[in-house]
């Protein structure tokens, strides 16, 4: 059995320039993503990747500007992640359209099928769809890993309370990304 990294929503809307949600702080975790992703794939991890998956006309929309429409360019993994994971053959998407990877999506059977000892995850955002999903692995007893760098907000503050519920009261782990690249 392998490792798990779930990659949480690194969508174009969300992390670049002219995304409908796109925030700067995103551009911090993009190259620590790829660097993540590219060591475990040589780690023949299974990856999951999120995608938020709008209809035109979601209810989420009342809250939210539009983004992430199915089949459009907002939607897909940023250009960068898409090229290097093109040919990787462990990888499954969940295509959600609320802000847990488990509402309405076939997650618990990926998670089933793949039986993982613990869940590693990065992406954005912290304090949305990761916390979100975060608290339900947790409520199914998964050990979960957040790489606290791999992870970013539009909202500092709001990132830095995310990462005190998802440690502590939802008791995941908290760990930095090291490696060179992650470091330069």
């Amino acid at each position: 059995m392998s490792g798990l990294l779930m990659i949480v929503d690194m969508q174009n809307d969300f992390v670049t320039k002219n995304g409908s949600l796109y925030f700067p702080q995103a551009e911090k975790v993009k190259p620590v993503v790829i660097d993540i992703v590219k060591d475990r794939m040589k780690r023949e991890y299974d990856l999951i990747f999120t995608k938020d998956w709008h209809d035109p006309n979601d209810l989420e929309f009342k809250r939210f500007p539009v983004h992430c429409i199915k089949e459009t360019y907002g939607a897909e993994i940023f250009d960068d992640l898409k090229f290097i994971i093109r040919d990787y053959s462990k990888i499954n998407f969940v295509m959600k359209k609320r802000f847990s990877a488990f509402y309405g999506t076939n997650f618990d059977d990926i998670l089933k099928n793949l039986s993982p000892k613990h869940v590693e995850i990065c992406g954005v955002d912290t304090n949305i769809c990761v916390m979100y999903t975060v608290e339900e692995l947790k409520n199914r007893d998964y050990d979960v890993v957040i790489y606290e760098n791999g992870v970013a907000s539009y909202d500092e503050k709001l990132h830095e309370f995310a990462i005190s519920q998802m440690r502590d009261v939802l008791g995941a782990k908290i760990e930095k990304w090291r490696s060179f690249n992650a470091q330069h």
